[in-house]
């Protein structure tokens, strides 16, 4: 008699404790459908969805092998989307390949509005049991904030901004000067900052012999111009193909 009582509560024990983790599996994740895309620019954007109210801020962090790479804010919006500002690489193109996505929230006064804090209670207390990471390990009932990761491959560059990137981070040799102290986009830019110059927008279209030519049209002392570049996508070569491409490929050294 006294096993069966035992046994009876073992049962009971179990099909709560199944139960409870039933429960919490079957609890939707905050965060989902998180993904990487690439701007026209090569710039990554984080998209994804929120099971949260419109006006929620997040936090998105980006990484690989653990370094910090990038950060910002986004904003659930009435959809319960969310879509970050283009991520680079100090103004580059971040290689293809699989990165480390962190969303963090807190639903405090200085993290959220009071709209939403109404509705996910301070310190997340209205959301769903086993979604927040406790602020204090050791006393979980303190509060928590929102903070999950996903390892998300970020999408190669099209052969198109491949050719771009290439020619504007090429670094060339002109016969008799050697080689420039600067790559051609900041030739460039030396040149707009010194006035008289602007670069009006980059292009690039690919040959029968699948060669790139890319160009540079601007502004050159009040005259509308191209400068373009030859970029061979088999030897990773690039090689400028007029005078004023020249120009824009060489700055001496100090």
């Amino acid at each position: 008699m006294k096993h069966a009582k035992r046994n009876g509560f073992v049962c009971v024990f179990l099909f709560l404790l199944l139960g409870s983790v039933n429960f919490l599996l079957g609890v939707e994740s905050l965060i989902q459908q998180v993904s990487a895309t690439r701007t026209e620019n090569g710039g990554i954007v984080i998209l994804g969805k929120a099971k949260l109210p419109k006006g929620t801020i997040l936090m998105i962090d980006i990484s690989r092998s653990g370094p910090l790479l990038g950060q910002t804010k986004v904003t659930v919006n009435e959809e319960g989307s969310f879509s970050s500002e283009p991520f680079t690489d100090k103004n580059k193109p971040h290689t293809s390949g699989l990165y480390k996505v962190t969303i963090t929230s807190y639903f405090i006064n200085i993290w959220q509005s009071d709209d939403v804090l109404i509705k996910v209670g301070k310190n997340g207390a209205k959301l769903p049991p086993g979604q927040l990471v406790p602020d204090d390990p050791e006393f979980p009932k303190a509060g928590g904030h929102l903070e999950v990761s996903f390892d998300i491959t970020f999408p190669g560059l099209s052969p198109e901004l491949q050719a771009l990137q290439t020619v504007k981070e090429a670094i060339l040799t002109l016969p008799g000067k050697g080689r420039s102290a600067d790559p051609i986009k900041d030739v460039v830019t030396y040149f707009e900052k010194a006035g008289g110059f602007k670069a009006t927008g980059w292009s690039a279209k690919q040959s029968s012999n699948g060669l790139w030519i890319v160009t540079l049209n601007c502004i050159d002392a009040g005259e509308r111009k191209q400068a373009q570049w030859e970029f061979n996508p088999r030897t990773k070569t690039v090689k400028y193909l007029d005078p004023l491409a020249k120009l824009l490929s060489w700055l001496p050294r100090e």
